[in-house]
């Protein structure tokens, strides 16, 4: 699967954006994302016309957090919040095709307020995970599965996490609960039909 392809995205050096979602380095280097990795997630967040999140830091106010799964044989979906004063409106998009073959056309998208309750629920989610203290990758790797990836602007800032298979393999020895967590939040609030097994309401 290519998504797999995109672990580790950045580590703090030098970037050069060159109008692409993600940025990337100005040269390769062992455990660095090339220009093509970038590209190719580009194309599915071009397919979801998503804004690029990189550009949020000229705003210092901007709170921006996005999460995005790619699963080698399933639908991509996005979920984007965005923090206004004290509430986060959620963007939600769902592609249909298999991830990690094809780009697929575009067959949800949500657009909405989260309540007072759920905003303060997920300020607090942010919180526990202690985003830009995260690693961009954790260094587990593998040829199938679900590309877990997050993006967050805040204070002028902007940093990219990416986890494969998440939510399957080993999270508690990866010490993915809080990551999990703000995931499954996310999820769960954009009321997608498609997403992980893991992640669906039980009815």
């Amino acid at each position: 699967m290519n998504a797999v392809l995109l672990a580790p995205l950045l580590y703090a050096l030098t970037w050069a954006f060159n109008r692409s979602y993600f940025p990337t380095q100005t040269k390769v280097e062992t455990g660095v994302a090339t220009a093509s990795e970038a590209q190719w997630l580009h194309k599915f967040l071009a397919r979801m016309n998503e804004p690029e999140l990189p550009g949020f830091t000229k705003d210092v106010n901007a709170e921006v957090y996005r999460m995005i799964i790619l699963p080698t044989w399933g639908n991509s979906i996005l979920v984007r919040v965005e923090e206004h004063r004290t509430i986060y409106s959620l963007s939600a998009i769902r592609l249909d095709g298999q991830a990690g073959f094809e780009l697929g056309k575009l067959v949800e998208a949500k657009n909405f307020e989260l309540n007072p309750e759920d905003s303060k629920a997920l300020d607090q989610l942010i919180h526990n995970v202690s985003f830009f203290q995260l690693p961009t990758d954790d260094g587990v790797l593998g040829h199938d599965g679900d590309e877990w990836i997050i993006e967050g602007v805040s204070q002028g800032k902007y940093h990219v996490v990416v986890r494969w298979c998440a939510d399957s393999y080993d999270p508690e020895k990866r010490k993915l609960t809080a990551f999990l967590a703000l995931c499954k939040f996310l999820l769960d609030k954009s009321t997608l039909s498609g997403g992980p097994t893991f992640f669906r309401k039980s009815n």
